[in-house]
């Protein structure tokens, strides 16, 4: 019986150990998964290199849009640097597998023309349609409307999709910023589109892929939002302003900007208006911000990164209220050098700005996977697989260790 007892125990402990996941480079990426700024990789388009430069990633806050595309396995990153534009299209086309530069999407400068940023931040949706937002520093000024732009695919031209009106808003107050947050879900008439504001509460949701609708939910009163908004209980102004995801649904929403402590926040779209939930739950660091949410194996998870060190977390969301971060310390590509090794921290992103995307979702033999791609604004992307064995898996490696180990004695 002892005998018995032993060895269950030790089969728990090994299946426990199996079930551990682990988040590691994607070393076909770049250079053992970072693919950093201004480092021109063999293979990539002629148009966004000069000499050995590569010029859709920099270190002057030009970069803080990033999406990847579920039909092609490709991302996109969208670039602000001048010096790309007299070559090359400001939507950069890069390969999911290596991080090499294919080429870009159509660009129209005739049509990007408006707002603080023409172009910004970029979400593509289930089946593969892009959507690419500007940034206003204030949508009150009619000179700078906040504008969507879509593609149908990455070979098709861009056409205005959303243009959000600068009127109705109350004459006090001061100004509202949109663009610098973004997130895209669904596909065809489901196609929620997110964006969060500065200066007041809320976000913008625009419905559907055709003829689509916008839908302001705030309860600022000054300045007092256009008739027809629909009200958000609970939020501060600029709750949502830098990291926003959806949820587990299009009407589940999650956001956190950096500050001094990790407070996420989490809030329900409903019909009648949104409501801000009281226990959003705490994350690690007060610089993170950017994020992403995906389903993997049943489990829903959140992945954020600090804007201060390039560290990377992933939270089990399985208690929304109660975050389960599953690397204490976070992880960070070893070929990052920290500019000031005391501390950690990375190149300055004192914008907070960037963009957390998961990439293809697979399943072998019992063990889950998912790619994870990282901006973060002037550190180049880092490329991770995130893997998860399932309890059946984790049970099958626990029987293999314990084989392992009699075979040993």
């Amino acid at each position: 019986m002892r005998i018995a007892v032993c060895s269950l125990i030790v089969l728990a402990g090994l299946a426990t150990a199996a079930n551990a996941q682990t988040l590691t480079p994607k070393t076909s990426f770049g250079v053992n998964g970072w693919r950093a700024p201004g480092v021109a990789l063999t293979g990539d388009a002629p148009g966004a290199v000069s000499g050995s430069t590569y010029l859709a990633l920099g270190t002057g806050n030009n970069e803080r849009g990033l999406a990847y595309n579920p039909v092609t396995d490709n991302l996109i990153l969208v670039t602000r640097n001048g010096a790309i534009n007299a070559t090359a299209s400001p939507f950069r086309i890069l390969n999911g597998t290596t991080g090499v530069d294919s080429g870009g999407l159509q660009f129209d400068s005739n049509l990007f023309n408006t707002g603080t940023f023409q172009y910004n931040q970029v979400g593509i949706s289930d089946s593969g349609e892009i959507y690419i937002a500007n940034m206003s520093a204030n949508i009150r000024s009619a000179t700078s409307p906040f504008r969507v732009y879509k593609f149908a695919n990455e070979s098709s031209a861009p056409a205005l999709h959303y243009s959000q009106p600068t009127t109705g808003w109350s004459s006090t107050g001061g100004t509202v910023r949109l663009g610098d947050s973004f997130d895209v879900i669904g596909s065809g008439a489901n196609t929620r589109i997110l964006a969060g504001f500065n200066g007041v509460q809320g976000y913008l949701a625009i419905n559907g892929s055709t003829s689509p609708t916008g839908q302001i939910y705030s309860s600022t009163t000054a300045p007092l939002p256009p008739a027809g908004s629909l009200p958000i209980s609970g939020a501060a102004a600029g709750q949502y302003r830098l990291g926003l995801t959806f949820g587990a649904t299009a009407n589940d929403v999650l956001a956190k900007v950096a500050q001094t402590n990790g407070t996420l926040t989490r809030s329900t779209i409903g019909p009648s208006g949104a409501t801000t939930l009281a226990n959003g739950g705490t994350l690690t660091a007060g610089g993170e911000s950017p994020m992403d949410f995906a389903v993997i194996g049943g489990v829903p998870y959140l992945a954020t990164v600090d804007a201060n060190n390039s560290r990377v977390y992933m939270y089990d969301m399985t208690n929304p209220a109660a975050p389960v971060s599953l690397f204490t310390f976070g992880v960070r590509n070893p070929g990052i050098v920290p500019v000031d090794p005391l501390t950690g921290n990375t190149v300055a992103n004192s914008n907070a700005t960037g963009s957390v995307k998961f990439g293809r979702i697979s399943s072998n033999g019992g063990i889950f996977t998912a790619d994870l791609y990282v901006l973060n604004s002037n550190n180049g992307i880092q490329a991770f697989t995130f893997s998860i064995p399932t309890p059946g898996a984790a049970a099958l490696l626990g029987l293999g260790g314990l084989a392992a180990f009699r075979r040993r004695r």
